[in-house]
């Protein structure tokens, strides 16, 4: 008995000795983890630091190479200097494609007006010039009022109002209307909106009559209109009037003449063309003075009222070798009488003030009212004499 109790005493020593060393081991393995942990963590840590010192390196170092290549200051939004990227072209060129259009938008309206001599008549299309799209465009009131179309000759040959202003088929041959353009385009830098307003063979018992009078006034509402819905810009606009041929054979009173112009001319006055540029007319084959009289009140017209001026009077000395029949001249005097008159109405849109003229019946400068004669450097005249119009233009 006694040896059976020593014998469980032992074996109870073994087993607390044995559970005592387990209890040991585990906790040696719990410190070695927590050892290890924490040898990790701090080993992280280290690692974000030496990242976080060599990205600021990076940082200065870029900002220091910035500095040495004088880049203009400033980076992300703030950044304001040109790069070479392909979006900075695509950008310019847009811009510049908008200016161009912009360009193209602003322009001056003008309406040619009068009988045979501005209808052209004694024309040839092929004599006359080219005109391109950038120095004007026409605007065909009547027959399509819905676009621009390049300025061809013979202009206007489709402008045919049965109701109110028309030309008997094949009566347009070529105009001055290109040369006009042209010319007027090379002084002024500005693109013409060409309006044809013409009838040959019209006294003004025609133009006043209700028809031709409202024709008229559609055909200049109609250009304005489709500027402006179709966003241009008008900076002028005006009307270049060659008439009075069939007044002076009629013998129409010079004073009814001038109440009759001031009657056709109101309308476009008050929807804005601001002034009416006159060219006089010349001769026939048979009598040189035969328009005296309609001459003489076009040019008092244009002293009295600010809303005149001459455009040019050269057809009074042009000989009757460069007219085709007895009332109408050639197209190389239509391309000289479209350059002349030009000039006029772009010294008008360059300075605010008419341009002084020189009278080829009088021998003579006309000083329109108000003008200083000193003013404007005087061009020397057509000496027509020495010259062959149909070489020279």
């Amino acid at each position: 008995m006694g040896r059976t109790i020593r014998i469980l005493t032992l074996l109870i020593c073994v087993v607390a000795a044995c559970c005592l060393l387990a209890g040991c081991s585990d906790k040696s393995k719990d410190a070695d983890a927590t050892v290890s942990t924490t040898q990790k963590e701090a080993a992280s840590e280290d690692t974000a630091d030496d990242k976080a010192t060599q990205d600021q390196a990076s940082q200065e170092a870029a900002k220091e190479s910035l500095e040495e290549d004088d880049y203009t200051e400033g980076l992300g939004d703030t950044f304001s200097g040109d790069t070479d990227s392909p979006d900075n072209d695509r950008t310019k060129a847009s811009e510049e494609e908008e200016e161009a259009k912009n360009e193209d938008k602003d322009v001056d309206l003008i309406l040619f007006m009068g009988q045979s001599n501005m209808s052209g008549a004694g024309g040839d299309a092929s004599i006359a010039p080219h005109v391109p799209e950038e120095a004007g465009m026409e605007f065909r009131a009547i027959s399509d009022p819905t676009r621009l179309y390049p300025i061809t000759e013979p202009f206007g040959i489709n402008e045919n109002n049965p109701t109110g202003l028309y030309e008997y088929p094949g009566a347009k041959k070529g105009s001055l209307v290109s040369a006009f353009v042209n010319e007027y385009h090379k002084l002024t830098g500005r693109r013409v909106v060409a309006v044809s307003i013409s009838m040959g063979a019209t006294d003004m018992n025609k133009w006043i009559t209700p028809g031709a009078a409202e024709d008229v006034k559609q055909r200049f509402s109609s250009a304005v209109s489709y500027l402006k819905d179709n966003g241009y810009k008008i900076g002028h606009m005006y009307a270049l009037w060659l008439h009075g041929e069939s007044d002076a054979l009629g013998g129409t009173d010079p004073d009814v003449y001038k109440t009759c112009l001031d009657d056709v001319m109101r309308p476009l006055f008050i929807g804005g063309v601001r002034k009416v540029f006159i060219i006089t007319p010349g001769r026939t084959i048979d009598y040189k003075d035969i328009f005296n009289n309609i001459v003489k009140v076009q040019k008092e017209i244009c002293a009295e009222s600010d809303y005149y001026a001459l455009a040019t009077t050269a057809l009074t000395k042009v000989s009757t070798e460069y007219m085709l029949d007895q009332y109408h001249y050639n197209q190389h005097v239509l391309n000289m009488i479209g350059i002349e008159s030009a000039k006029a109405v772009a010294y008008y849109t360059e300075h605010n003030v008419e341009k002084i003229i020189y009278d080829y019946r009088e021998h003579k400068d006309i000083i329109p009212d108000g003008v200083d004669p000193d003013s404007q450097e005087k061009e020397d005249h057509i000496h027509f004499d020495d010259i062959n119009i149909n070489e020279l233009y």
